[in-house]
């Protein structure tokens, strides 16, 4: 599926959600970045997934993961896709199935091997529906950047949330698969602002005028830091735990994350930033206090695991019943955090699309601060 084969950008009715979920797929290329590989040489890669609301009910069944990942691509770039999906198909079983929650003990899927595990989820039917004619799209835009080792539809529960809420909601990879090095693996070793470019003007494209905002998570959130202090990139941002928030000492961040580190204390963002991270205390995150940006903190009041900022580390619980879940109680408290997280990000995302201000209707799970910084502080 393309996204200039059935979709059109212009204005429409408002809709009211929740609505159904379509789901586009485009290849876009970074121009500003080389990759070889697996016979392709060229400009990189990024394979884009869209979700966003119908305009009517949907007319097909619902698409499994395994569907929404099913692309004819030409060449040796089929090649570079199969084996990007195969990588973060490893990835998706050593982050998300292999582990019981919080702990290095395996888990014992007898009779069934992890892979048949992973087959089995990723056949169960999303809430997503292929498009089947043309629709006009005038509605805010989300690129979501996911973190090292994770892949574009890694957060398909936040995909879906905000498609049936009134958004574009978009997602790549970051990564590309590299003959005899790990998946993760950069092409440079500096942040890759290009590719993030790349992705932003086809949101802005779609947007037809609409704000475009951004969300990352983890190293995703970091390269949000190093990015999106340029103006007129996005119109608000969601960094979801760079794993810098509980840093307090100076040197050890300079050595890890330098470029994060440079970007911070050397610019101000000219947009409002939503941080969310389990620091084990209370915000503002010492790190960041500096920082010249409208900042909101949330800080989840229970643990809070780093990968269950994506709804792939709880998609096991739907096999729950069928194959061995020895740690679903804790992942359904995870998940129980991860679904109000989401409707604060809407929230957070609506109030910066224009709507007033709301209050999420779920009870207070976060410790919650905000610091407010002056245009004239700002624009310096």
């Amino acid at each position: 599926m393309s996204a200039c084969c059935f979709l059109t950008v212009g204005a429409k009715a408002q809709r009211q959600p929740p609505a159904a979920v379509g789901y586009l797929d485009t290849v876009l290329f970074n121009n500003e970045q080389h990759y070889a590989a697996f016979g392709y040489d060229g400009p990189a890669p990024l394979f884009v997934q869209g979700w966003f609301p119908l305009d009517d009910g949907p007319m097909t069944p619902p698409l499994s993961l395994a569907q929404l990942r099913q692309r004819r691509l030409s060449g040796a770039l089929q090649r570079v896709y199969d084996e990007l999906l195969s990588r973060a198909d490893s990835a998706f079983i050593e982050y998300d199935l292999r582990y019981v929650f919080n702990s290095d003990s395996t888990i014992d899927y007898a009779p069934f091997t992890e892979q048949q595990v992973k087959d089995s989820l990723f056949a169960l039917p999303t809430s997503t529906h292929e498009l089947s004619g043309a629709q006009a799209l005038d509605v805010p835009v989300i690129v979501y950047h996911h973190g090292s080792q994770g892949f574009s539809d890694e957060n398909l529960r936040m995909a879906e949330h905000f498609a049936a809420n009134g958004f574009l909601f978009l997602a790549c990879n970051f990564h590309w698969p590299l003959e005899s090095r790990s998946y993760g693996y950069p092409l440079t070793w500096e942040p890759d602002r290009s590719s993030i470019r790349t992705v932003v003007r086809l949101a802005r494209q779609l947007a037809n005028g609409n704000p475009v905002f951004y969300i990352g998570h983890s190293w995703g959130a970091q390269e949000g830091w190093c990015t999106l202090y340029e103006p007129g990139l996005a119109d608000a941002f969601v960094s979801l735990e760079t794993t810098m928030e509980w840093k307090t000492d100076t040197a050890e961040v300079l050595d890890k994350w330098p470029h994060v580190f440079e970007a911070i204390t050397s610019h101000s963002y000219p947009l409002p930033i939503l941080m969310v991270a389990d620091t084990d205390g209370e915000p503002p995150f010492p790190l960041f206090k500096g920082v010249r940006a409208d900042i909101r903190y949330l800080d989840p009041k229970q643990p809070f695991a780093h990968e269950s900022y994506t709804s792939a580390y709880v998609m096991r619980l739907l096999g729950e019943g069928r194959y061995n879940v020895p740690d679903a109680a804790n992942l359904r408290e995870q998940e129980a955090i991860h679904d109000a997280l989401l409707e604060e990000l809407l929230a957070f995302l609506r109030e910066a699309a224009g709507a007033p201000a709301s209050t999420p209707p779920h009870g207070d799970v976060f410790h919650r601060s905000a610091q407010r910084r002056s245009s004239s502080t700002l624009a310096r």
